[in-house]
């Protein structure tokens, strides 16, 4: 009876190990990892984080390309102080810089503007004119408004039609020539316009030149 029942489990024992032989034999038995996580495909591992620096640099140089150097400094800024040891920000940060100073002097060459305070030299006051004997004569006063001795001051008058065009010119200068204008003096001058042009309607009187 023992022998028997070591018969049957023999065979039991052929049979399934021949099964598992042909299971592992059997097309596509391996086809999927046992630990998909494990992997190596290039296409399933995790990529490295960006550098939160790149795009305000990628703004920054965008901006740059563009002419608007300003705002590409700003946008270089804000990537340096994320990552103040990257010398690429740094270099392209000098690049802005130098080329919103170029475009800078282009555009004061091309209209150029001058911003001082007003600190006027001069004042004409009292301004007249007379004829006499067939000469035009506009006179005045002018005071030294400035704070230093003004000397050959020379003054221009011109004479205007009534659509504001101008006729003629003259130049005349003060009466005390000698010493100068001191500071808060004032002189008289006196400007003739002999045989004026006829359709003159108003003059206009200003300094040309002193020093």
């Amino acid at each position: 009876m023992n022998y028997l029942k070591q018969l049957t489990f023999g065979a039991l024992l052929i049979i399934s190990c021949a099964a598992t032989v042909s299971a592992q034999d059997s097309p596509g038995a391996f086809s999927a990892p046992m630990f998909p996580g494990n992997s190596n495909d290039k296409e399933t591992a995790p990529q490295n984080a960006s550098d939160p620096a790149q795009p305000f640099m990628d703004q920054g140089r965008d901006l740059m390309i563009n002419t608007k150097f300003s705002e590409s400094k700003e946008a270089l800024r804000t990537a340096i102080r994320i990552s103040p040891m990257n010398p690429q920000l740094w270099a392209l940060y000098d690049e802005a810089v130098a080329g919103e100073y170029v475009e800078r002097k282009r555009k004061e060459k091309i209209s150029p503007v001058i911003e001082r305070d007003i600190s006027p030299t001069f004042s004409i006051d009292r301004i007249d004119s007379y004829i006499e004997l067939g000469t035009l004569y506009v006179v005045g006063s002018l005071k030294n408004v400035s704070a230093e001795t003004r000397q050959k001051i020379t003054l221009i008058a011109r004479l205007f039609d009534e659509n504001k065009k101008e006729l003629r010119r003259e130049t005349g200068v003060l009466r005390n020539t000698e010493r100068g204008l001191y500071p808060n003096e004032s002189s008289l001058f006196e400007i003739p316009f002999r045989n004026p042009p006829p359709g003159g309607k108003s003059f206009r009187v200003e300094v040309e030149s002193y020093e």
